[in-house]
């Protein structure tokens, strides 16, 4: 019992971490988002639903199950619990998970238009471009149904119309990879009002990955 209770207070340590830290870097505002991360128990802490970022603490964060049966908590879960639960089902090697609205990728979201690999940071931590997923409701399992098979070799992508979905055998991983996304999308915008932006070779790409990707 007592090696239970450490692993979930430093899920929730971890998430709230990564919480404050999206919020101060503008990859959300307010409540939007969501951020989660599994145990070695199975069991999930996840940020809650309608609590602002810049106000959260420890006891805001919620702790449920695989199915997404809150098991502790004084709020309701991330109404995005569905999409977290369906992922961690289905893809036992990750352990945490990142939705952001970050402005620059979200532009991209909405015109259906995929990030490509211009900086070399982005085939390191992301694993190669950015596809979109088809758009589906928020709040539903759909959402990740339509996620995982982009995330098969990397580890973040688009929901159309919606913002970025990031995920990573550790909740860093998984934070870093949303961080990137967003700086991807923002270059690639302000390079294109310059000129051409010049992406990587898939050849490049995958040296990259080679060597910095795991």
């Amino acid at each position: 019992m007592y090696l239970f209770l450490c692993a979930v207070m430093d899920s929730k340590m971890q998430v709230l971490t990564i919480a404050k830290r999206i919020y101060s870097n503008r990859l959300v505002i307010a409540s939007l988002g969501n951020v989660s991360c599994r145990d070695e128990t199975g069991t999930i802490a996840i940020t809650p639903s309608g609590i602002d970022y810049e106000e959260l603490t420890l006891t805001d964060i919620v702790v449920i199950d695989s199915t997404g049966t809150k098991r502790e908590g004084r709020h309701n879960p991330s109404s995005e619990t569905p999409m977290h639960t369906l992922i961690y089902r289905k893809r036992p090697d990750i352990t945490g998970i990142v939705h952001t609205h970050s402005l620059y990728a979200s532009a991209f979201s909405v015109v259906n238009k995929e990030i490509p690999v211009d900086m070399v940071e982005v085939a390191a931590h992301v694993g190669g471009r950015i596809p979109v997923a088809p758009y589906r409701p928020p709040g539903t399992e759909e959402l990740g149904e339509q996620a995982l098979p982009l995330l098969k070799e990397r580890r973040a992508c688009l929901l159309q119309n919606h913002g970025v979905l990031a995920v990573g055998t550790t909740l860093g991983k998984a934070y870093k990879a949303a961080a990137i996304t967003e700086i991807a999308a923002r270059i690639h915008i302000l390079g294109s009002l310059i000129g051409e932006p010049r992406e990587l070779p898939e050849r490049d790409i995958q040296k990259v990955k080679d060597l910095y990707f795991c």
